[in-house]
């Protein structure tokens, strides 16, 4: 097989939704639109989507609605956090969280967050157990139905 190949092989099993093993999820700790402060630590004891977006990112414009779905339809036993990568947050994201009716909590990166997620592209998302370890990761468009299913699966594994 050759180089070019695998090399594209590899990327698109990366792109779909990779298992990610048991390592414990980076510390997020950051602000909302309000100046808030949210960390991921205080979701603990539910599984928690967290979605690395931007409003320039056509794919994540794309998927927003499906998400706000996800997270009307979560009953609070999981929760979706999205996580803007705009340069100017404050100014840019209000407007879009408005016209496309989000209510999931939407908080504003930094680079320590963005390195230790290791976003590369977007949309980047990762699935978080209860107990905070990263269950999934998916780069690029999310298949919201799948996404779904791997949070039920979570909310049904028995305790270990």
């Amino acid at each position: 097989m050759n180089k070019a190949l695998i090399a594209v092989l590899a990327l698109a099993l990366a792109a779909c939704g990779s298992p990610a093993g048991s390592r414990q999820a980076p510390e997020l700790v950051l602000p909302d639109l309000a100046g808030k402060t949210v960390s991921l630590a205080a979701f603990r004891g539910k599984p928690v989507l967290v979605n690395f977006w931007a409003t320039w990112c056509d794919t994540c414009r794309t998927e927003m609605p499906a998400l706000e779905e996800l997270y009307r339809r979560s009953g609070e036993k999981y929760s979706v956090l999205g996580v803007s990568l705009d340069e100017n947050a404050p100014a840019a994201v209000p407007p879009f969280i408005k016209e496309h009716a989000l209510t999931f909590p939407i908080l504003i990166a930094d680079r320590k967050v963005l390195d230790g997620y290791a976003v590369r592209g977007l949309p980047t998302a990762y699935l978080v157990d209860a107990e905070g370890r990263i269950a999934r990761r998916w780069v690029g468009a999310l298949d919201v139905p799948a996404v779904e299913n791997d949070i039920l699966a979570l909310l049904n594994r028995r305790p270990e």
